[in-house]
């Protein structure tokens, strides 16, 4: 767009662009000072400025790329991502026309033809043009998507508030006034511009008898509406939802470089003001940042299996009540005068609903982590209040008198190796791993078979393997999930002694929780060691023919992935590489799987706690499984078998009828004759 040479006949244009641009980006900044930067200031320090190199590069493609908008491979259920990015490729693009066009332009009327040439002017201006035309068609779908054939995720109270109407009024107004100046420019001046489109409309308008001062007005008129409306973004976006334009970026930048299930460690529990986060101050500066990066998309709550079996927990309502919390911490005249978060802005039922899974994570498209405030609630919950569930309680109660989570069981940590060839590292020290059994393998009858299973794998592979047995005690993963950080870390220590007294380098679990805790989170307290899901190491072994599952076993087999092995650690294909194996085997998947897959329901410690409202999370997926016709379900960790064989007995489904068995199971029955190991009920 040509700039006018003077505001209404009198001023030089450049002097009103710069100074109205001055003031309007003065006021933004302050706004985004005083209500987003300053707040997030106050918060505790993240830790996610290291590697800053790392972190710049690596945001790139999420943000310039729009990675996680686009990260869905599915076209047709991926279009609102499609077309977000357009808008925001098109946002670049305007901005960089601006200031080439506007504010290089506006000065020297010839800075655009020396900088991009003539011929460049034309291409750049064609390209304009169509992302103008692709835009309004854009905003049209939205429209019709958001409120004719309204998605699922747009129907949330959140995701219904004018803040979007408005965005796309004024991103629909800017391309309008874009053209018409473009095609009034043609008729005022009696030449022709950059843009083919205002070409064409202007040489109409030419036609019709538009006179020179009319075509003037219109073509300055719009002109000046769209600078106006550029000037008047900058003050609006700091006041709405659309901060995330500013909140995004950074979000990306801090975002998680360890494994996402990692969770921070409180470093010293001495000199800690309090523990765990009520109020603004508590959180980190990561948490308070995703309050302001959130977009209010509503793709978390779509994919929280907690909302989606009618809890109480919607990770967006999560974020945008730590927005609100914010806000009212801000606006209090004293320290004294700030309301916890708890129950004014998030309600306690929803913090434990949470199953810390990462779907919420997985899909957001700013590089927000729901979650982890929720941890960092629960902290406060259960070591400061205390707050806590009936059943959480009862775990924690067993984890510090007993060393395990398990309430009424009669095994104890030797009965489920009973009658197998299978040593302690007090009697093999020189064993090259430690096969790490954890408290569900041990303690919970059916999932014995696991730990069974694999003593048999091993030993038939000839691995230089030992058990802790007796000295084995919880990882004090599930207090940690419950937000007992301090128990958390008196077991974590006491195994990392242990660890080290025996000088272990190489662990192998057989339980993700484990998995992620001993690989991710001992490191925090100086327990660092060679971590393998024991998936892996099979599928190794497999593909080195060291083992070979030689027995047919004819079936359509699912495969449920686990959270803490799949999205939180990126372990997706050893444990179908292992099943894969298996001769005659037909693996199907579910509709949700890989990255979207649903979560168990026993995530986030919710193992020990009941759940009394809506479906139950196990039931929800148990039906999905059993709906690919499959008549044999393979897991990879305890926690998953044991909820999702209650799923499908819940079901009213026998084993015969459809058999659900830890992976490692199913590869003992496709290993030749006699080397299945009976499990203890048999």
């Amino acid at each position: 767009m040509v700039p006018p040479g003077e505001f209404l006949g009198i001023v030089p244009s450049w002097i009103i662009v710069y100074l109205s641009t001055l003031i309007c980006f003065g006021v933004a900044t302050a706004i985004l000072y005083i209500r987003m930067f300053k707040p997030i200031l106050s918060g505790k320090p993240s830790g996610r400025l290291d590697q800053l190199p790392k972190r710049i590069i690596g945001s790139i493609p999420y943000i310039l790329g729009q990675k996680k908008v686009l990260q869905s491979t599915d076209v047709a259920r991926d279009r609102a991502g499609i077309a977000h990015a357009i808008i925001f490729w098109g946002f670049l693009s305007f901005s960089l026309s601006y200031l080439i066009f506007i504010y290089g332009d506006s000065i020297n009327n010839q800075f655009s033809t020396s900088l991009l040439t003539e011929t460049g002017i034309k291409i750049f201006g064609a390209y304009l043009d169509i992302l103008s035309l692709s835009l309004l068609a854009v905003i049209l779908l939205a429209v019709l998507r958001r409120w004719v054939f309204t998605a699922n995720r747009l129907r949330f109270d959140l995701t219904q508030k004018s803040e979007a109407a408005i965005i796309l009024a004024l991103i629909a107004l800017l391309m309008i006034t874009t053209i018409l100046a473009e095609a009034f420019y043609v008729v005022a001046a009696n030449t022709h511009s950059h843009s083919f489109v205002g070409n064409i409309l202007g040489d109409w308008l030419t036609n019709l008898g538009i006179t020179d001062s009319s075509a003037t007005y219109i073509y300055e008129t719009s002109w000046w509406i769209h600078l106006a409306i550029i000037l008047g973004f900058s003050v609006y976006i700091p006041i709405s939802k659309h901060v995330h334009l500013v909140g995004a970026p950074i979000a990306f930048v801090t975002r998680q470089l360890a494994a996402r299930g990692t969770l921070t460690t409180i470093t010293d529990f001495e000199e800690a003001e309090s523990f765990g986060a009520s109020r603004m101050k508590d959180f980190n500066q990561k948490q308070l940042l995703d309050a302001f990066a959130c977009a209010v998309c509503g793709r978390c709550t779509d994919v929280c299996p907690a909302n989606l079996t009618g809890k109480m927990l919607s990770p967006m309502h999560i974020v945008q009540g730590m927005r609100y919390h914010i806000a009212d911490a801000t606006s209090a005249e004293s320290e004294a005068e700030i309301p916890s978060v708890i129950g004014s802005r998030i309600e306690k039922e929803a913090v434990w609903d949470c199953l810390t899974c990462g779907a919420c994570t997985e899909v957001c498209p700013v590089g927000n982590e729901p979650f982890h405030p929720l941890i960092d609630i629960r902290r406060y919950m259960v070591m400061e209040e205390p707050d806590i569930p009936e059943g959480a309680q009862g775990a924690l109660l067993n984890l510090e008198q007993r060393g395990h989570p398990w309430s009424g069981t009669t095994f104890t940590r030797e009965s489920w190796y009973e009658g197998l060839d299978v040593q302690t590292f007090s009697e093999n020290p020189e064993a090259e791993y430690l096969l790490w059994v954890g408290c569900t393998n041990a303690l919970e009858q059916r999932s014995q078979s696991i730990p069974r299973a694999m003593v048999g794998i091993l030993n038939r592979a000839k691995v230089n393997f030992a058990i802790l047995g007796p000295e084995e005690t919880c990882t004090g993963d599930p207090a940690r999930r419950m937000g007992n950080e301090y128990l958390y870390q008196m077991l974590a220590m006491q195994n990392i002694e242990t660890f080290n007294r025996y000088g272990i380098k190489k662990i192998l679990t057989s339980c993700p929780h484990c998995f992620n805790n001993i690989k991710n989170e001992y490191p925090h307290l100086g327990g660092s060691f060679e971590v393998l899901h024991y998936s892996e190491l099979i599928s190794d072994l497999i593909q080195q023919e060291i083992i070979k599952p030689i027995v047919e076993i004819d079936t359509k087999l699912a495969y449920h992935d686990s959270c803490y092995l799949g999205r939180h650690n990126d372990i997706y294909m050893s444990p179908r590489n292992v099943i894969g194996t298996l001769s005659g085997v037909e693996i199907v998947e579910a509709p949700r799987n890989g990255n979207e897959g649903m979560c168990c329901g026993a995530g986030g410690a919710r193992m020990w706690m009941e759940e009394t409202i809506g479906t139950k999370v196990n039931d929800e997926r148990s039906e999905e499984l059993i709906n690919t016709g499959a008549s044999r379900i393979a897991t990879a960790c305890p926690f998953c078998y044991v909820m999702i064989d209650d799923g499908v007995k819940g079901q009213g489904f026998e084993e015969d009828q459809i058999k659900v068995a830890d992976i490692s199971i199913h590869l003992v029955e496709a290993l030749e004759a006699g080397q299945s190991e009976p499990t203890p009920s048999d």
